[in-house]
């Protein structure tokens, strides 16, 4: 069995986690922050098998399943067809003695055409989630008040 093909970036964050959490999981909100990621808001509250629907890159509809939620430090999702390529997605908010939060965003690919569909792509995603990381900063440390 090969190893799954991942992709981790960290980001600083001047605010405490408990300012960041609210953001993250405020999926109604993504489209005013995140690049490419508009979700819609779920009914309910956010838990383990929370269907998020939405669109990534303008038009191209997604379809992600809360994997993980243990507020306020880690959330994660699933996407994709695990008999073809699937991702789980995972954002962790690590609180640091200075008062900031490390932000860590990390996906893992899995799946029989993982290799070859996302194997020449880990450049590029690395680079799109240091875009990611910087995108949610900037929202949370305005919204510090």
């Amino acid at each position: 069995m090969s190893t799954p093909l991942s992709v981790s970036v960290r980001t600083r964050i001047d605010a405490p986690a408990e300012k960041a959490w609210p953001v993250l999981i405020d999926f109604g909100n993504y489209r005013t922050w995140h690049p490419i990621l508009a979700l819609e808001s779920p009914d309910g509250s956010v838990a383990v098998g929370t269907l998020l629907t939405g669109q990534s890159s303008g038009a191209q509809p997604v379809a992600l399943t809360i994997a993980l939620v243990q507020e306020p430090n880690h959330l994660a999702w699933t996407g994709g067809d695990p008999e073809v390529v699937a991702g789980r997605h995972s954002f962790q908010l690590e609180q640091l003695a200075d008062g900031t939060t490390e932000f860590i965003e990390s996906e893992v690919f899995t799946g029989p055409a993982a290799p070859e569909v996302i194997g020449g792509q880990l450049p590029e995603l690395r680079a799109a989630y240091e875009t990611f990381g910087a995108a949610f900063k900037k929202y949370v440390e305005e919204g510090v008040s």
